[in-house]
């Protein structure tokens, strides 16, 4: 069986973004990251509270700001500029309050209990 390239939310997502800004995910089909196809087990923090610079990371790697969390990676970029079409209040909360996140390189993480795999 092919891996999944695709998940679409079927639950409002955990996180630190205000619960209509997350609300917006639910029913959105959304690309995986192809580097990291299908379900990843990853060291997770939140987008607002994560450790941003290299040596806070390091910091925040031996004070355990991370988790390890199993979910599908999203460009987070990517996800963004989707999200505009459905909910452009969201998107913008999300340009205005994790522009860090959206680079092009960095991914969310969505929980895999709450997401459906897709061709």
């Amino acid at each position: 069986m092919a891996l999944a390239t695709r998940i679409r939310i079927l639950t409002i997502p955990p996180g630190e973004a205000p619960l209509s800004v997350r609300m917006a995910w639910v029913g959105l089909d959304l690309p995986l990251d192809p580097r990291r196809v299908g379900r990843q087990l990853a060291m997770a923090a939140g987008v607002l509270s994560s450790p941003r610079g290299w040596w806070q990371q390091i910091v925040g790697l031996v004070t355990g700001r991370y988790a390890v969390k199993t979910g599908y990676a999203v460009n987070a970029l990517e996800a963004v500029n989707l999200l505009q079409a459905k909910d452009p209040v969201a998107a913008a909360w999300w340009r205005e309050h994790c522009a860090h996140m959206l680079d092009g390189k960095r991914s969310f993480l969505f929980p895999t209990a709450g997401c459906e795999e897709r061709p």
